[in-house]
Formats: structure tokens, C-alpha cells, sequence
């Protein structure tokens, strides 16, 4: 044996070691937390807005990962996540479900639950539009949103907004394994996701009756690099299903289902990219493709847009399970494929919603 290799493999797990003391871990319960704890696994915090300020004022070197207990959890004003040490790819905020789908042990019922109740939000002057409402803002790079679940806001006039990224020259957000479930008439969801930065990947998420489930919004200047939408499904958009401003042609879309939107893809007058979409389900819309403003689409596109299309297909039924038709005995449980495609059907060989494989 090379004398060395032992020496290489310590130095491994002492550096191994050296991160995970470094590494910054708050528990978070909504049962059974108190905002007075100090937000550890024996003395967990109540609130996300609690959480928030320990991630803010956090100084601890290396990554931060804020670990969610299943429960209700209240919104009553926005959640803002801003703290300038610096996150990296690997070292990056998560903020995830205690229990994720896919584990042994997961239910639809074990997702943590997001509701907001705020009841003024900060009034749109420009448009005269109501008021806007956000849940999660995440003002930093290097962040991470998996397993949660997010549904809308019961005030009138409003327009929430779950996830917000408001800066311009941030990047590396990725919303995983989360579901979005709006009603527009009780608990709308205006934008389920709105990121301005680079590199906003939406992965492995359901979005059921979202006004608009995700806009890739603006940078700085120039175009936005390395934003994806795939393996999601996206059910009853009663506006958009995928809305870009200045995305680059790099986006990746695949692997999605896309059911009875209004318009499926939207953006602004100025972007005429490409787009290369692949490997999906787009069916049941109302206009394929469409231009848009801050005030909503505005118009069906031309001549002068064109798309890469690998494999779309346009005339599949698909058909999501909701739980309705199951024995009587078992009428009460939501059954783990909740809001996915019936099985063995086109949409369920995509592999999208919230299960990994």
C-alpha cells in the first residue's frame, strides 16, 4: 500500500469533519418550537419569521440548512433571508422539509404547509393593481427550497407571491420538490416563483391552479444564464404556464407536463430567443405562445418566433389523481401520488412531480 494513502484519507475526514462543525443547522416546528428557543434540534423555533433572523444574524463559516418540521406554518408578513456572508455552491442555505417525497416514511400530509395570512401588502402605486404580498424573500446566493408546501392568500386585491428573488445580480436558486396549490377564488397564487438573477432552476415541483406559476424575471443587464424548468407539472394556470424576460436561449425545459394553461409560454417584446423544449407534455391551452407585460399577456406571438421542439406532444389526455375515486374505506387518505399523472399514463413516463428517481 502507498504509505501515503492513509495520511491523504485523514487529512480527508479531518477537513470532513472540520465543515460539519462549521455547518449551521436550525430546526424549525411549528408544534412544538418556541421562538424564545435557541432554533436546535431539542429546542426548536415556532416561525419561519423566527428562523429568518437566525439565519440573518448567523456568522458561522460554511453552509446554513434550516430543517422544517411537518405542521402549519403562518405567514402573517414577508419572510426576508438577507445575511452578506458569502454562500457558495457548496456551502449554500437549504431550507427543507424534516421528511422529503421519496423517503420511507413520507405522506402528501407530512409536507410542511405555508399559508399566508398577511392582510396589507405594500401597494402597487404604478399600476394601481391592489397589493403585493410575498412569502419567502430570498435575498442571497446559493439557496436551496425543498419539500415544502405553499398556498395562497385570502385577502381581496391582492397578489401574492410565494417565493421572491428581488436582486438583479444574484444567481443559484433552486426550488425542489415543492408544491403550489392556488384556488382564485379563495387562496390565489399570483406568482408561485419570481426570481430576478441568474441560474433559477425549478425542478421536481407541482403547481395546481397558480395564476402564473414561474416568471424568470431580469438581471442587471445582458441576459440571464442557466435557469431550467424541468420534471415539473403545472396544472390550470388560468394566465401563464412559464414566463421568461430576459432568459437566454440556454434555458433547459424538459421532462414537464403543462395542463389546461391559458397561454403556455409567454415573454417579453424584446426576447427572441429559441427556446429548445424537450421531451414534454404541452396540451389543453388556450395560445401556445404569447408576448407579455408587467400587467399580463398581451398578445399571441408571429411568424417572427419560432421554438426547437424534441419530442412535445400536444394531444395527450392527462388526468391528475386527486383521491376522489378510491374505495370508501380508504376515502379519508390522500393517496402519495396526490396531484400527479395517473400511473402508467404518457405524463407519468416523463417522471415529473415531486418524486425523484
Amino acid at each position: 500500500m502507498n504509505p501515503f494513502i492513509p495520511k491523504i484519507f485523514g487529512c480527508l475526514m479531518m477537513f470532513l469533519f472540520y465543515l460539519s462543525l462549521n455547518a449551521e443547522i436550525i430546526y424549525l416546528d411549528s408544534r412544538n418550537g418556541d421562538d424564545a428557543n435557541p432554533g436546535s434540534k431539542e429546542q426548536p423555533v415556532k416561525t419561519f419569521l423566527k428562523a429568518a433572523e437566525l439565519v440573518n444574524h448567523g456568522t458561522d463559516e460554511g453552509g446554513t440548512t434550516v430543517i422544517v418540521a411537518p405542521g402549519v406554518y403562518p405567514l402573517p408578513e414577508r419572510v426576508l433571508i438577507e445575511n452578506e456572508r458569502p454562500f457558495t455552491k457548496a456551502d449554500r442555505l437549504t431550507i427543507r422539509a424534516a421528511i422529503l417525497p421519496g423517503d420511507a416514511d413520507w405522506k402528501p400530509g407530512m409536507m410542511p404547509v405555508l399559508i399566508s395570512t398577511q392582510e396589507r401588502g405594500t401597494p402597487d402605486i404604478t399600476r394601481d393593481r391592489g397589493t403585493s404580498m410575498y412569502g419567502l424573500q430570498v435575498e442571497v446566493s446559493h439557496v436551496t427550497i425543498q419539500g415544502l408546501k405553499f398556498l395562497g392568500n385570502a385577502a381581496p386585491h391582492n397578489r401574492y407571491y410565494p417565493i421572491r428573488r428581488n436582486g438583479k445580480n444574484l444567481r443559484d436558486l433552486e426550488v425542489t420538490q415543492c408544491l403550489f396549490v392556488g384556488d382564485r377564488h379563495a387562496l390565489p397564487i399570483h406568482v408561485a416563483i419570481i426570481a430576478h438573477g441568474h441560474e433559477l432552476v425549478v425542478e421536481h415541483s407541482v403547481f395546481y391552479n397558480c395564476k402564473n406559476p414561474v416568471v424568470f424575471w431580469n438581471v442587471d443587464e445582458g441576459k440571464s444564464y442557466g435557469n431550467a424548468m424541468r420534471n415539473c407539472i403545472v396544472e390550470g394556470a388560468y394566465r401563464t404556464g412559464v414566463w421568461v424576460v430576459a432568459t437566454a436561449d440556454d434555458f433547459d425545459f424538459s421532462y414537464n407536463v403543462f395542463n389546461n394553461c391559458e397561454y403556455f409560454f409567454v415573454r417579453n417584446d424584446i426576447n427572441q430567443e429559441t427556446f429548445h423544449l424537450k421531451n414534454s407534455i404541452v396540451t389543453n391551452y388556450k395560445y401556445y405562445s404569447g408576448y407579455g407585460t408587467a400587467g399580463g399577456p398581451k398578445s399571441e406571438t408571429g411568424p417572427e418566433i419560432s421554438y426547437r421542439e424534441e419530442n412535445i406532444q400536444k394531444g395527450v389526455v392527462v388526468e391528475l389523481e386527486t383521491g376522489d375515486v378510491q374505495p370508501a374505506e380508504l376515502s379519508l387518505m390522500t393517496p402519495n401520488n396526490y396531484l400527479h399523472p395517473a400511473a402508467n399514463s404518457a405524463a407519468a413516463k416523463l417522471g415529473a412531480g415531486l418524486f425523484k428517481k
